[in-house]
């Protein structure tokens, strides 16, 4: 059954086309308004993500909230939101459909390295005026990123937010958490679960660095090492320059768009989108007017976020201080819905507390297998809860909440472990953290500190093969076997490549003639002149056999993991023998079938041969290095 067989044939009144996308919450499928005739998209909650109906009404109200930001907002760059309902297959959200596709396709697909800048400033100075204009109206978006912008079929770039059809793993959604994809987030938004205008700016400087140089300011392969380089260090730096930019002006301004302190990042996307077209050097005046005139032209900014909502949208009020209050006025159920601390480290929830646990250095919370989110903000908990705090390179902690007053406060121990550093070839001397390690790769590092980062360089004199990396928190060698480059290519590259330690490697049989395969006296069968058999990593005794060629080698093979070893055969050449009696001639004591006339060749591997005539007792040891002709006489 195909997935098309599945598809509801109605949403409410709106009849289903097909699916556009699905995720681990819900779906998102094109439909048409049998009414109107309108084609739209209808996102809708899966059922299976549905426990109660508790679950259903909080879907819905989180809808309606979406509905009621289209409906303040009603601007042509972000997608319009025309519905909010329920149905049999759950509760769903009707939107604007956009022909065309996300700007996240274009990045990866390559198809964005190709564009010229002009018409990258283009899409920037769109995706800039849509979010100057929801901040305008207090209204932080909180997870900007490629795949939240549509670009329509003619170029035009739609903010859109399909939080639905995600994963849930890259976009938490807990209270008291930070919403938004991890390489795109602000460091406020991973330290404290704080967004405002500001955020979504830093979440923007992300998104135009990665168009404009086809990779992340902040890369890493592990969330972690995402989330730790965010918070503390500087973007990285574009080795060669951007084409069209100037490389000082780069700095400066992504220095400003994505600075660490909120307040020292650009007020307005617009003013960085300026501050872009600026630094670019090879832009006609026609161009650099017709991007101009796509920015708006707003306030210094959104009033103070005070409230966090449990929806793909945060809004930003202005608060007013209640006579004989503390400035803030809020009610003890709103604050239970936003999953605030007021002043201490619990809130008293429905059926338990929220708790902001104590731990250092801070981790990540998990409860019955699923992350709530961070330490250092609330999470609800009630008394006989297990919880483990997990932090890469550190090991895990459990506990049992038990319901009382005071937050545990629980310090992680960094994990230690055993580890080998492998090369490709092996033999590489290693310099660990400014200190040599005592002899060559493979080398064991007793003791590898997990909780830290380690800068590794191996260095092979005699191939003349090198290379420099470097081990974040949480990260180690493992299995992994690295590539030494030469000096040339470890200066172009930069890039470090590995294989498992346990990947299967490759022997290459080569050669004019098919030879039987004996490895570790197990008969593999015969293999062409040129075959090619996987192994896995090891050392093997071959022997490679063809009596109708007179060959026969034994070699002591070794397979690394991941590379081919080749084992050369040698060449034929034409032995001819001549012997008055005229009798059949004998090769290394196998018969050839060929009389010694002189005359008839004999196909034969180049090497030192035993020659002698059947019923004669003459023999020559020869050593065959082209064709040769050999007489004997009575």
């Amino acid at each position: 059954m195909t997935e098309t067989d599945n598809l509801p044939k109605m949403i409410g009144r709106y009849e289903i086309k097909r699916l556009l996308g699905a995720g681990a919450m819900g779906s998102v499928y094109l439909a048409e308004d049998l009414r109107i005739k309108r084609k739209l998209a209808i996102k809708v909650v899966k059922l299976d993500a549905i426990r109660n109906e508790s679950d259903r009404s909080d879907f819905l109200a989180r809808f309606q909230r979406e509905a009621e930001v289209s409906g303040v907002l009603n601007d042509p760059g972000i997608v319009t939101i025309y519905d909010v309902g329920d149905s049999e297959v759950g509760p769903f959200l009707a939107m604007e459909f956009v022909a065309g596709k996300p700007l996240d396709a274009y990045v990866k697909s390559g198809e964005m390295f190709a564009m010229d800048l002009g018409k990258k400033l283009r899409m920037a100075a769109g995706i800039a005026a849509a979010l100057d204009h929801a901040h305008s109206h207090g209204i932080v978006h909180r997870d900007v990123k490629p795949g939240n912008v549509m670009i329509t079929e003619d170029g035009r770039p739609k903010l859109m937010d399909f939080g639905i059809a995600k994963r849930e793993d890259t976009n938490l959604t807990q209270t008291g958490t930070f919403l938004g994809t991890p390489s795109y987030a602000s460091p406020e938004q991973i330290k404290e679960g704080n967004a405002t205008t500001r955020s979504d700016t830093f979440s923007f400087g992300v998104l135009v660095f990665e168009m404009l140089s086809g990779t992340l300011p902040f890369p890493g392969t592990s969330i972690n090492t995402i989330l730790y380089k965010i918070v503390n260090e500087p973007p990285l730096e574009i080795k060669p320059p951007v084409m069209g930019l100037l490389p000082e002006v780069w700095h400066r301004i992504f220095a400003c768009v994505l600075a660490k302190n909120a307040d020292d990042r650009y007020p307005t996307c617009a003013a960085f989108v300026r501050d872009m077209l600026d630094a670019a050097t090879e832009l006609d005046q026609e161009v650099r007017q017709e991007i101009l005139g796509l920015l708006k032209l707003v306030g210094p900014g959104a009033p103070p976020l005070l409230a966090r909502v449990h929806t793909e949208t945060l809004f930003a009020q202005t608060t007013k201080a209640r006579k004989g209050g503390s400035g803030l006025h809020m009610g003890l159920g709103l604050a239970a819905l936003l999953g605030l601390s007021l002043g201490g480290y619990f809130l008293f929830l429905k059926g338990g507390v929220a708790v902001t646990l104590r731990v250092e250095p801070p981790a990540k919370v998990f409860r019955g297998g699923k992350e709530l989110g961070p330490t250092g903000v609330p999470h609800p908990m009630k008394a006989g809860d297990r919880v483990t705090l997990r932090r890469d390179g550190f090991e895990p902690v459990e506990f049992t909440f038990d319901g009382g007053d005071t937050a545990p406060k629980v310090t992680l121990k960094p994990r230690i472990t055993k580890e080998i550093l492998r090369t490709l070839p092996e033999g590489a001397t290693v310099v660990m953290d400014g200190q040599p390690l005592e002899g060559v790769t493979p080398v064991q590092v007793k003791a590898w500190d997990h909780s830290r980062k380690h800068d590794v360089t191996f260095t092979h004199a005699k191939e003349a093969k090198t290379l420099l990396t470097q081990f974040l928190d949480g990260e180690a060698p493992g299995d992994h076997v690295y590539s030494l480059v030469s000096a040339a290519e470890a200066a172009t590259t930069g890039v470090v490549k590995t294989v498992d330690v346990h990947a299967p490697g490759f022997l290459k049989v080569t050669g004019e003639f098919s030879v039987g395969v004996w490895l570790n006296n197990k008969d593999l069968g015969e293999a062409g002149g040129n075959a090619k058999v996987s192994l896995q990593p090891g050392t093997y005794k071959l022997e490679l056999r063809n009596s109708k060629v007179f060959y026969k080698a034994t070699h002591s093979v070794k397979i690394l993991p991941g590379q081919p070893t080749s084992v050369a055969l040698p060449s034929l050449v034409n032995l001819t023998v001549s012997h008055p009696a005229g009798d059949v001639v004998i090769i290394d004591g196998i018969s050839t079938g060929i009389e010694s006339d002189g005359s008839t060749p004999i196909r034969v591997v180049k090497g030192p041969h035993t020659i002698s005539i059947q019923g004669r007792s003459a023999t020559k040891s020869v050593d065959l290095k082209g064709d040769q002709l050999i007489s004997f006489r009575l």
